[in-house]
């Protein structure tokens, strides 16, 4: 007996961006609280020590979390059957804990250890459902559109960064209290309208039973499997986002120093103007994933690493602030041909059934590049000046070209070619 073939007209019918817009609020309550949590708890560790070194180290928890939990969070959700489907069980255990406890970092901040032991659960939920509310975009939409849908997921993370510094910081110098209680319940809202939109079997995930969960054992098995010589395009192209984040995330982390020592501005006036790099990236978000959709996934990648060298090193010799304002807006809108491409790229190689464990790789890469790239930048700096910022970037963004363009060569096919294949849809 063949197998009914899945048409182009009955995909349109199955796929809605308005479903995607709403999925987005669970992105958007993400940023807004780790916005302010990145912005404040810093501030409520002061109070209690003095070495700069040890807040850094509390603060590290979060990535450390990150770095253990949402690889296997990914592996497990593609293992889960339930009448909730695979990624809303997820949504449904941790977002009350998280909001609950991200309410309580106010009140717990009467004490140190307090303070350490909230931020701790609040990290462990959050990471515990930030990959199955990501995983949901892709689980959605298919692979063909994925760019178009992480461009509205982006953009409605950046609404919820925006509410944060615009709205609700605003409100910590009245009362703590005042803008974490707002946050947490944003959070809570935001799962909630997940919840209630997202579909339990969405159409571009195999629903089929998958075995026993093994949360560790998957991921471990699976990275030995990422080792192996058939798959060492997919390693490449996480190898190419690893690298190419140590770029961005130096930027953010070193910045700040170059602007007060060699732009003479204010630290306040240097940190503002890299609201020109991330406001161009929201702006541009989801026409980077319209031309994602358009062009390609890794050609629009390709594409925004080949912009960013030239501008990093176009900006170096430059002293004149309009100038370098100018140059991080074109900065920002190439790193949105990148940025947005990547998710929805690393979510089509997981195929159908393993979307979960490549979007929990896709995390752990690049939060890895995030964790090198502020002391990759910062050895730079002191062994060549400060003006090795950027040259440093432009190293990493060729470095992230040449490994995204070796991965793409040893792909054994398009990465939407497969998804087409294993859906039986016909090549257009």
């Amino acid at each position: 007996m063949t197998e009914p073939t899945v048409t182009a007209a009955e995909e349109e019918q199955d796929f809605s961006y308005g479903k995607i817009w709403w999925i987005g609020f669970g992105f958007l309550g993400v940023m807004l609280a780790f916005t302010l949590y990145n912005a404040f708890v810093p501030l409520m560790y002061a109070e209690f020590l003095d070495r700069r070194t040890y807040i850094g180290l509390l603060m590290g928890t979060d990535n450390l979390i990150g770095l253990l939990l949402i690889p296997v969070v990914g592996a497990w959700s593609d293992r889960v059957t339930s009448p909730l489907g695979r990624r809303l069980p997820f949504v449904v255990v941790a977002v009350p804990i998280a909001a609950l406890s991200f309410a309580g970092i106010p009140f717990a901040a009467m004490a140190l250890w307090s303070l350490i032991v909230i931020e701790i659960v609040f990290t462990i939920a959050m990471h515990s459902y930030r990959g199955p509310v990501i995983t949901l975009m892709p689980d959605h939409v298919p692979p063909e559109r994925r760019s178009t849908g992480n461009g509205i997921i982006n953009l409605m993370g950046g609404i919820g960064v925006l509410v944060a510094f615009g709205g609700l910081s605003r409100l910590y110098d009245i009362d703590p209290r005042i803008p974490f209680g707002i946050g947490a319940v944003v959070l809570a809202v935001t799962g909630l309208v997940v919840f209630l939109t997202a579909d339990r079997h969405p159409p571009y995930v195999e629903d089929a039973p998958q075995g026993q969960a093994r949360p560790l054992g998957d991921t471990v098995a699976g990275i030995r499997e990422l080792l192996r010589r058939p798959n060492r395009g997919q390693f490449y192209i996480l190898a190419a986002m690893l690298t190419y984040f140590i770029g961005h995330a130096g930027l953010d982390a070193m910045f700040p120093l170059y602007g007060v020592n060699v732009l003479g501005l204010t630290p306040g006036d240097a940190a503002f103007i890299l609201t020109a790099f991330a406001g161009s990236f929201l702006v541009f978000a989801l026409f980077a994933g319209m031309l994602g959709t358009r062009f390609g996934k890794i050609p629009t990648m390709l594409a925004g690493l080949s912009i960013l060298p030239l501008l990093f090193l176009a900006a170096a010799p430059v002293r004149s602030v309009p100038v370098i304002v100018g140059l991080l807006a074109v900065g920002g809108m190439a790193w949105g041909l990148v940025n947005v491409q990547a998710m929805p790229l690393i979510a089509d190689l997981g195929g159908r059934n393993r979307i979960g464990f490549f979007v929990g790789l896709y995390y752990l890469f690049t939060m890895v590049g995030q964790m090198i790239g502020p002391t990759f930048f910062g050895i730079a700096m002191d062994l060549f000046g400060d003006g090795a910022m950027f040259y440093g970037g432009a190293t990493a963004f060729i470095a992230g070209f040449l490994l995204l363009r070796r991965g793409q060569t040893l792909l054994p096919a398009d990465p939407v070619e497969l998804a087409r294949r294993e859906r039986k849809l016909p090549s257009e």
